[in-house]
């Protein structure tokens, strides 16, 4: 009897910690990219040497269905961050706030945060401007104000070299790190970023949600 009931405690003892290892929650880095396709060594294109995007698929979920809610950037991020259509949000361009526009919606970000996480952005994760109410949906979304690089006022400075010898505006330049002036890249300060972030949530009980957008 007394083997029976110690047994049992056990299997009791065993089931709580199950649940309690259920119900703890899990930091989330979220990763957001303008104008990425599909041509990615995870998605099997042939060409694309792609080492890290592909290892970080290989211990992810990767969705292999994608649409396109709108053609342009801003109805695109509020689509998907509110989890609505565009005929729904009824944002179409750059200038309109969602809020105020069609509905205060609940955002992703906003949902964790509400449920106790601490969120913070890097980049370009919502439209700035006026599409996220010039603050990029802070205090809403974000637990600190939103991170924008410095070295984004050169997305269209012909910083970049190309084949040609010449120097080519950034956002339309395949750029070769190597030889890009220092601080002009705002991809790689994002991510300075982002990594400086995750070292200072590294010991922190409260769980984290990382918005980065890399533009």
């Amino acid at each position: 009897m007394f083997s029976y009931i110690c047994s049992f405690v056990l299997v009791v003892q065993s089931l709580a910690l199950l649940v309690e290892t259920q119900r703890e929650k899990r930091n989330v880095l979220f990763i957001v990219a303008d104008d990425l396709r599909t041509s990615l060594g995870c998605y099997g294109d042939p060409l694309i040497k792609s080492p890290n995007i592909d290892q970080l698929a290989s211990k992810s979920l990767v969705f292999l269905n994608a649409f396109s809610q709108q053609a342009v950037c801003a109805p695109s991020r509020t689509s998907m961050l509110t989890s609505r259509r565009p005929d729904t949000t009824r944002l179409y361009d750059f200038n309109s706030y969602w809020r105020t526009h069609s509905g205060n919606f609940s955002t992703l970000p906003q949902y964790f945060k509400s449920n106790g996480y601490f969120t913070a952005s890097v980049g370009k994760v919502f439209h700035p401007g006026i599409a996220s109410n010039h603050s990029d949906d802070y205090p809403y979304s974000w637990s600190i104000p939103a991170y924008h690089p410095a070295s984004f006022r050169f997305e269209k400075a012909k910083m970049c070299k190309g084949e040609d010898g010449k120097l080519h505006a950034n956002l339309l330049c395949a750029v070769n790190v190597t030889e890009q002036p220092g601080g002009t890249l705002p991809d790689l300060e994002s991510t300075d970023e982002a990594l400086r972030l995750l070292k200072s949530r590294a010991n922190s009980k409260q769980p984290f949600f990382l918005g980065c957008g890399l533009p």
